[in-house]
């Protein structure tokens, strides 16, 4: 079964040679028949022609530049429209999730098991460093403020991996960062399952959380709560 992983950039110049060299090195050591859309919103600092600079090098990669149009959600989306995989996947391109990772997130599905399979901070053997205590926190109560939408642990985890067909017919519509959980409230599956992390601060770049991000996930959370209301 291949798998297409997507990554969305915004100024990540300086992740793109040490990511792409990670997660192609990973799909090799476990023979996974795995390829890379990265989808890059017109950055200032061109990640989108470092990540081009690359392809030679790596089978496979394709990168999408996109002119006028800003968003993780919609680029995580427009790099699956571009894909045509049986699997489909999503991770950040700060240096965050571990690579090394992706073949255990990624076995459920393989194996059957699962329909969407998802990297999690919040189950046992999972875990976050170095993150002040404000940002666990406001993390945990993000949390908090969607168990009437989900029993999944980690529901705003960027990092996972779902069948092709979860989201096929699906009315997905989402706004801000968090594509998984649009995906978990409107998606068409039986069986999630959460696979541990460890997430680690980014190392490069600046972080894009701030107040416009709180604003759109907060309208999110309620076009959900909303959307399954009268569903």
């Amino acid at each position: 079964m291949d798998i297409t992983l997507v990554i969305p950039t915004y100024n990540e110049a300086e992740n793109m040679p040490i990511l792409l060299e990670n997660v192609y090195r990973i799909f090799a050591e476990h023979g996974l028949d795995g390829s890379v859309i990265i989808v890059d919103d017109n950055s200032p600092d061109a990640t989108w022609k470092v990540a081009e600079e690359l392809q030679d090098k790596y089978g496979g990669l394709k990168v999408i530049r996109r002119m006028g149009e800003r968003g993780l959600s919609s680029a995580v989306l427009e790099g699956f429209r571009n894909s045509d995989s049986a699997i489909l996947g999503v991770m950040d391109a700060d240096l965050s999730h571990p690579a090394e990772s992706i073949p255990d997130i990624v076995a459920p599905i393989i194996g059957g098991e699962a329909d969407i399979s998802i990297g999690s901070r919040y189950v046992s053997e999972g875990g976050i460093e170095d993150w002040p205590a404000r940002r666990k926190i406001s993390s945990r109560l993000a949390t908090l403020a969607v168990r009437g939408l989900t029993s999944v642990k980690d529901p705003m985890s960027g990092f996972f991996f779902l069948k092709r067909e979860v989201i096929k017919d699906a009315r997905l519509n989402p706004l801000g960062f968090k594509i998984a959980l649009e995906i978990l409230v409107r998606g068409k599956y039986d069986k999630v399952v959460e696979v541990p992390i460890t997430f680690r601060d980014r190392l490069y770049g600046e972080t894009k959380l701030g107040s416009g991000v709180i604003i759109d996930y907060l309208l999110h959370v309620a076009k959900l709560y909303a959307y399954k209301a009268f569903s």
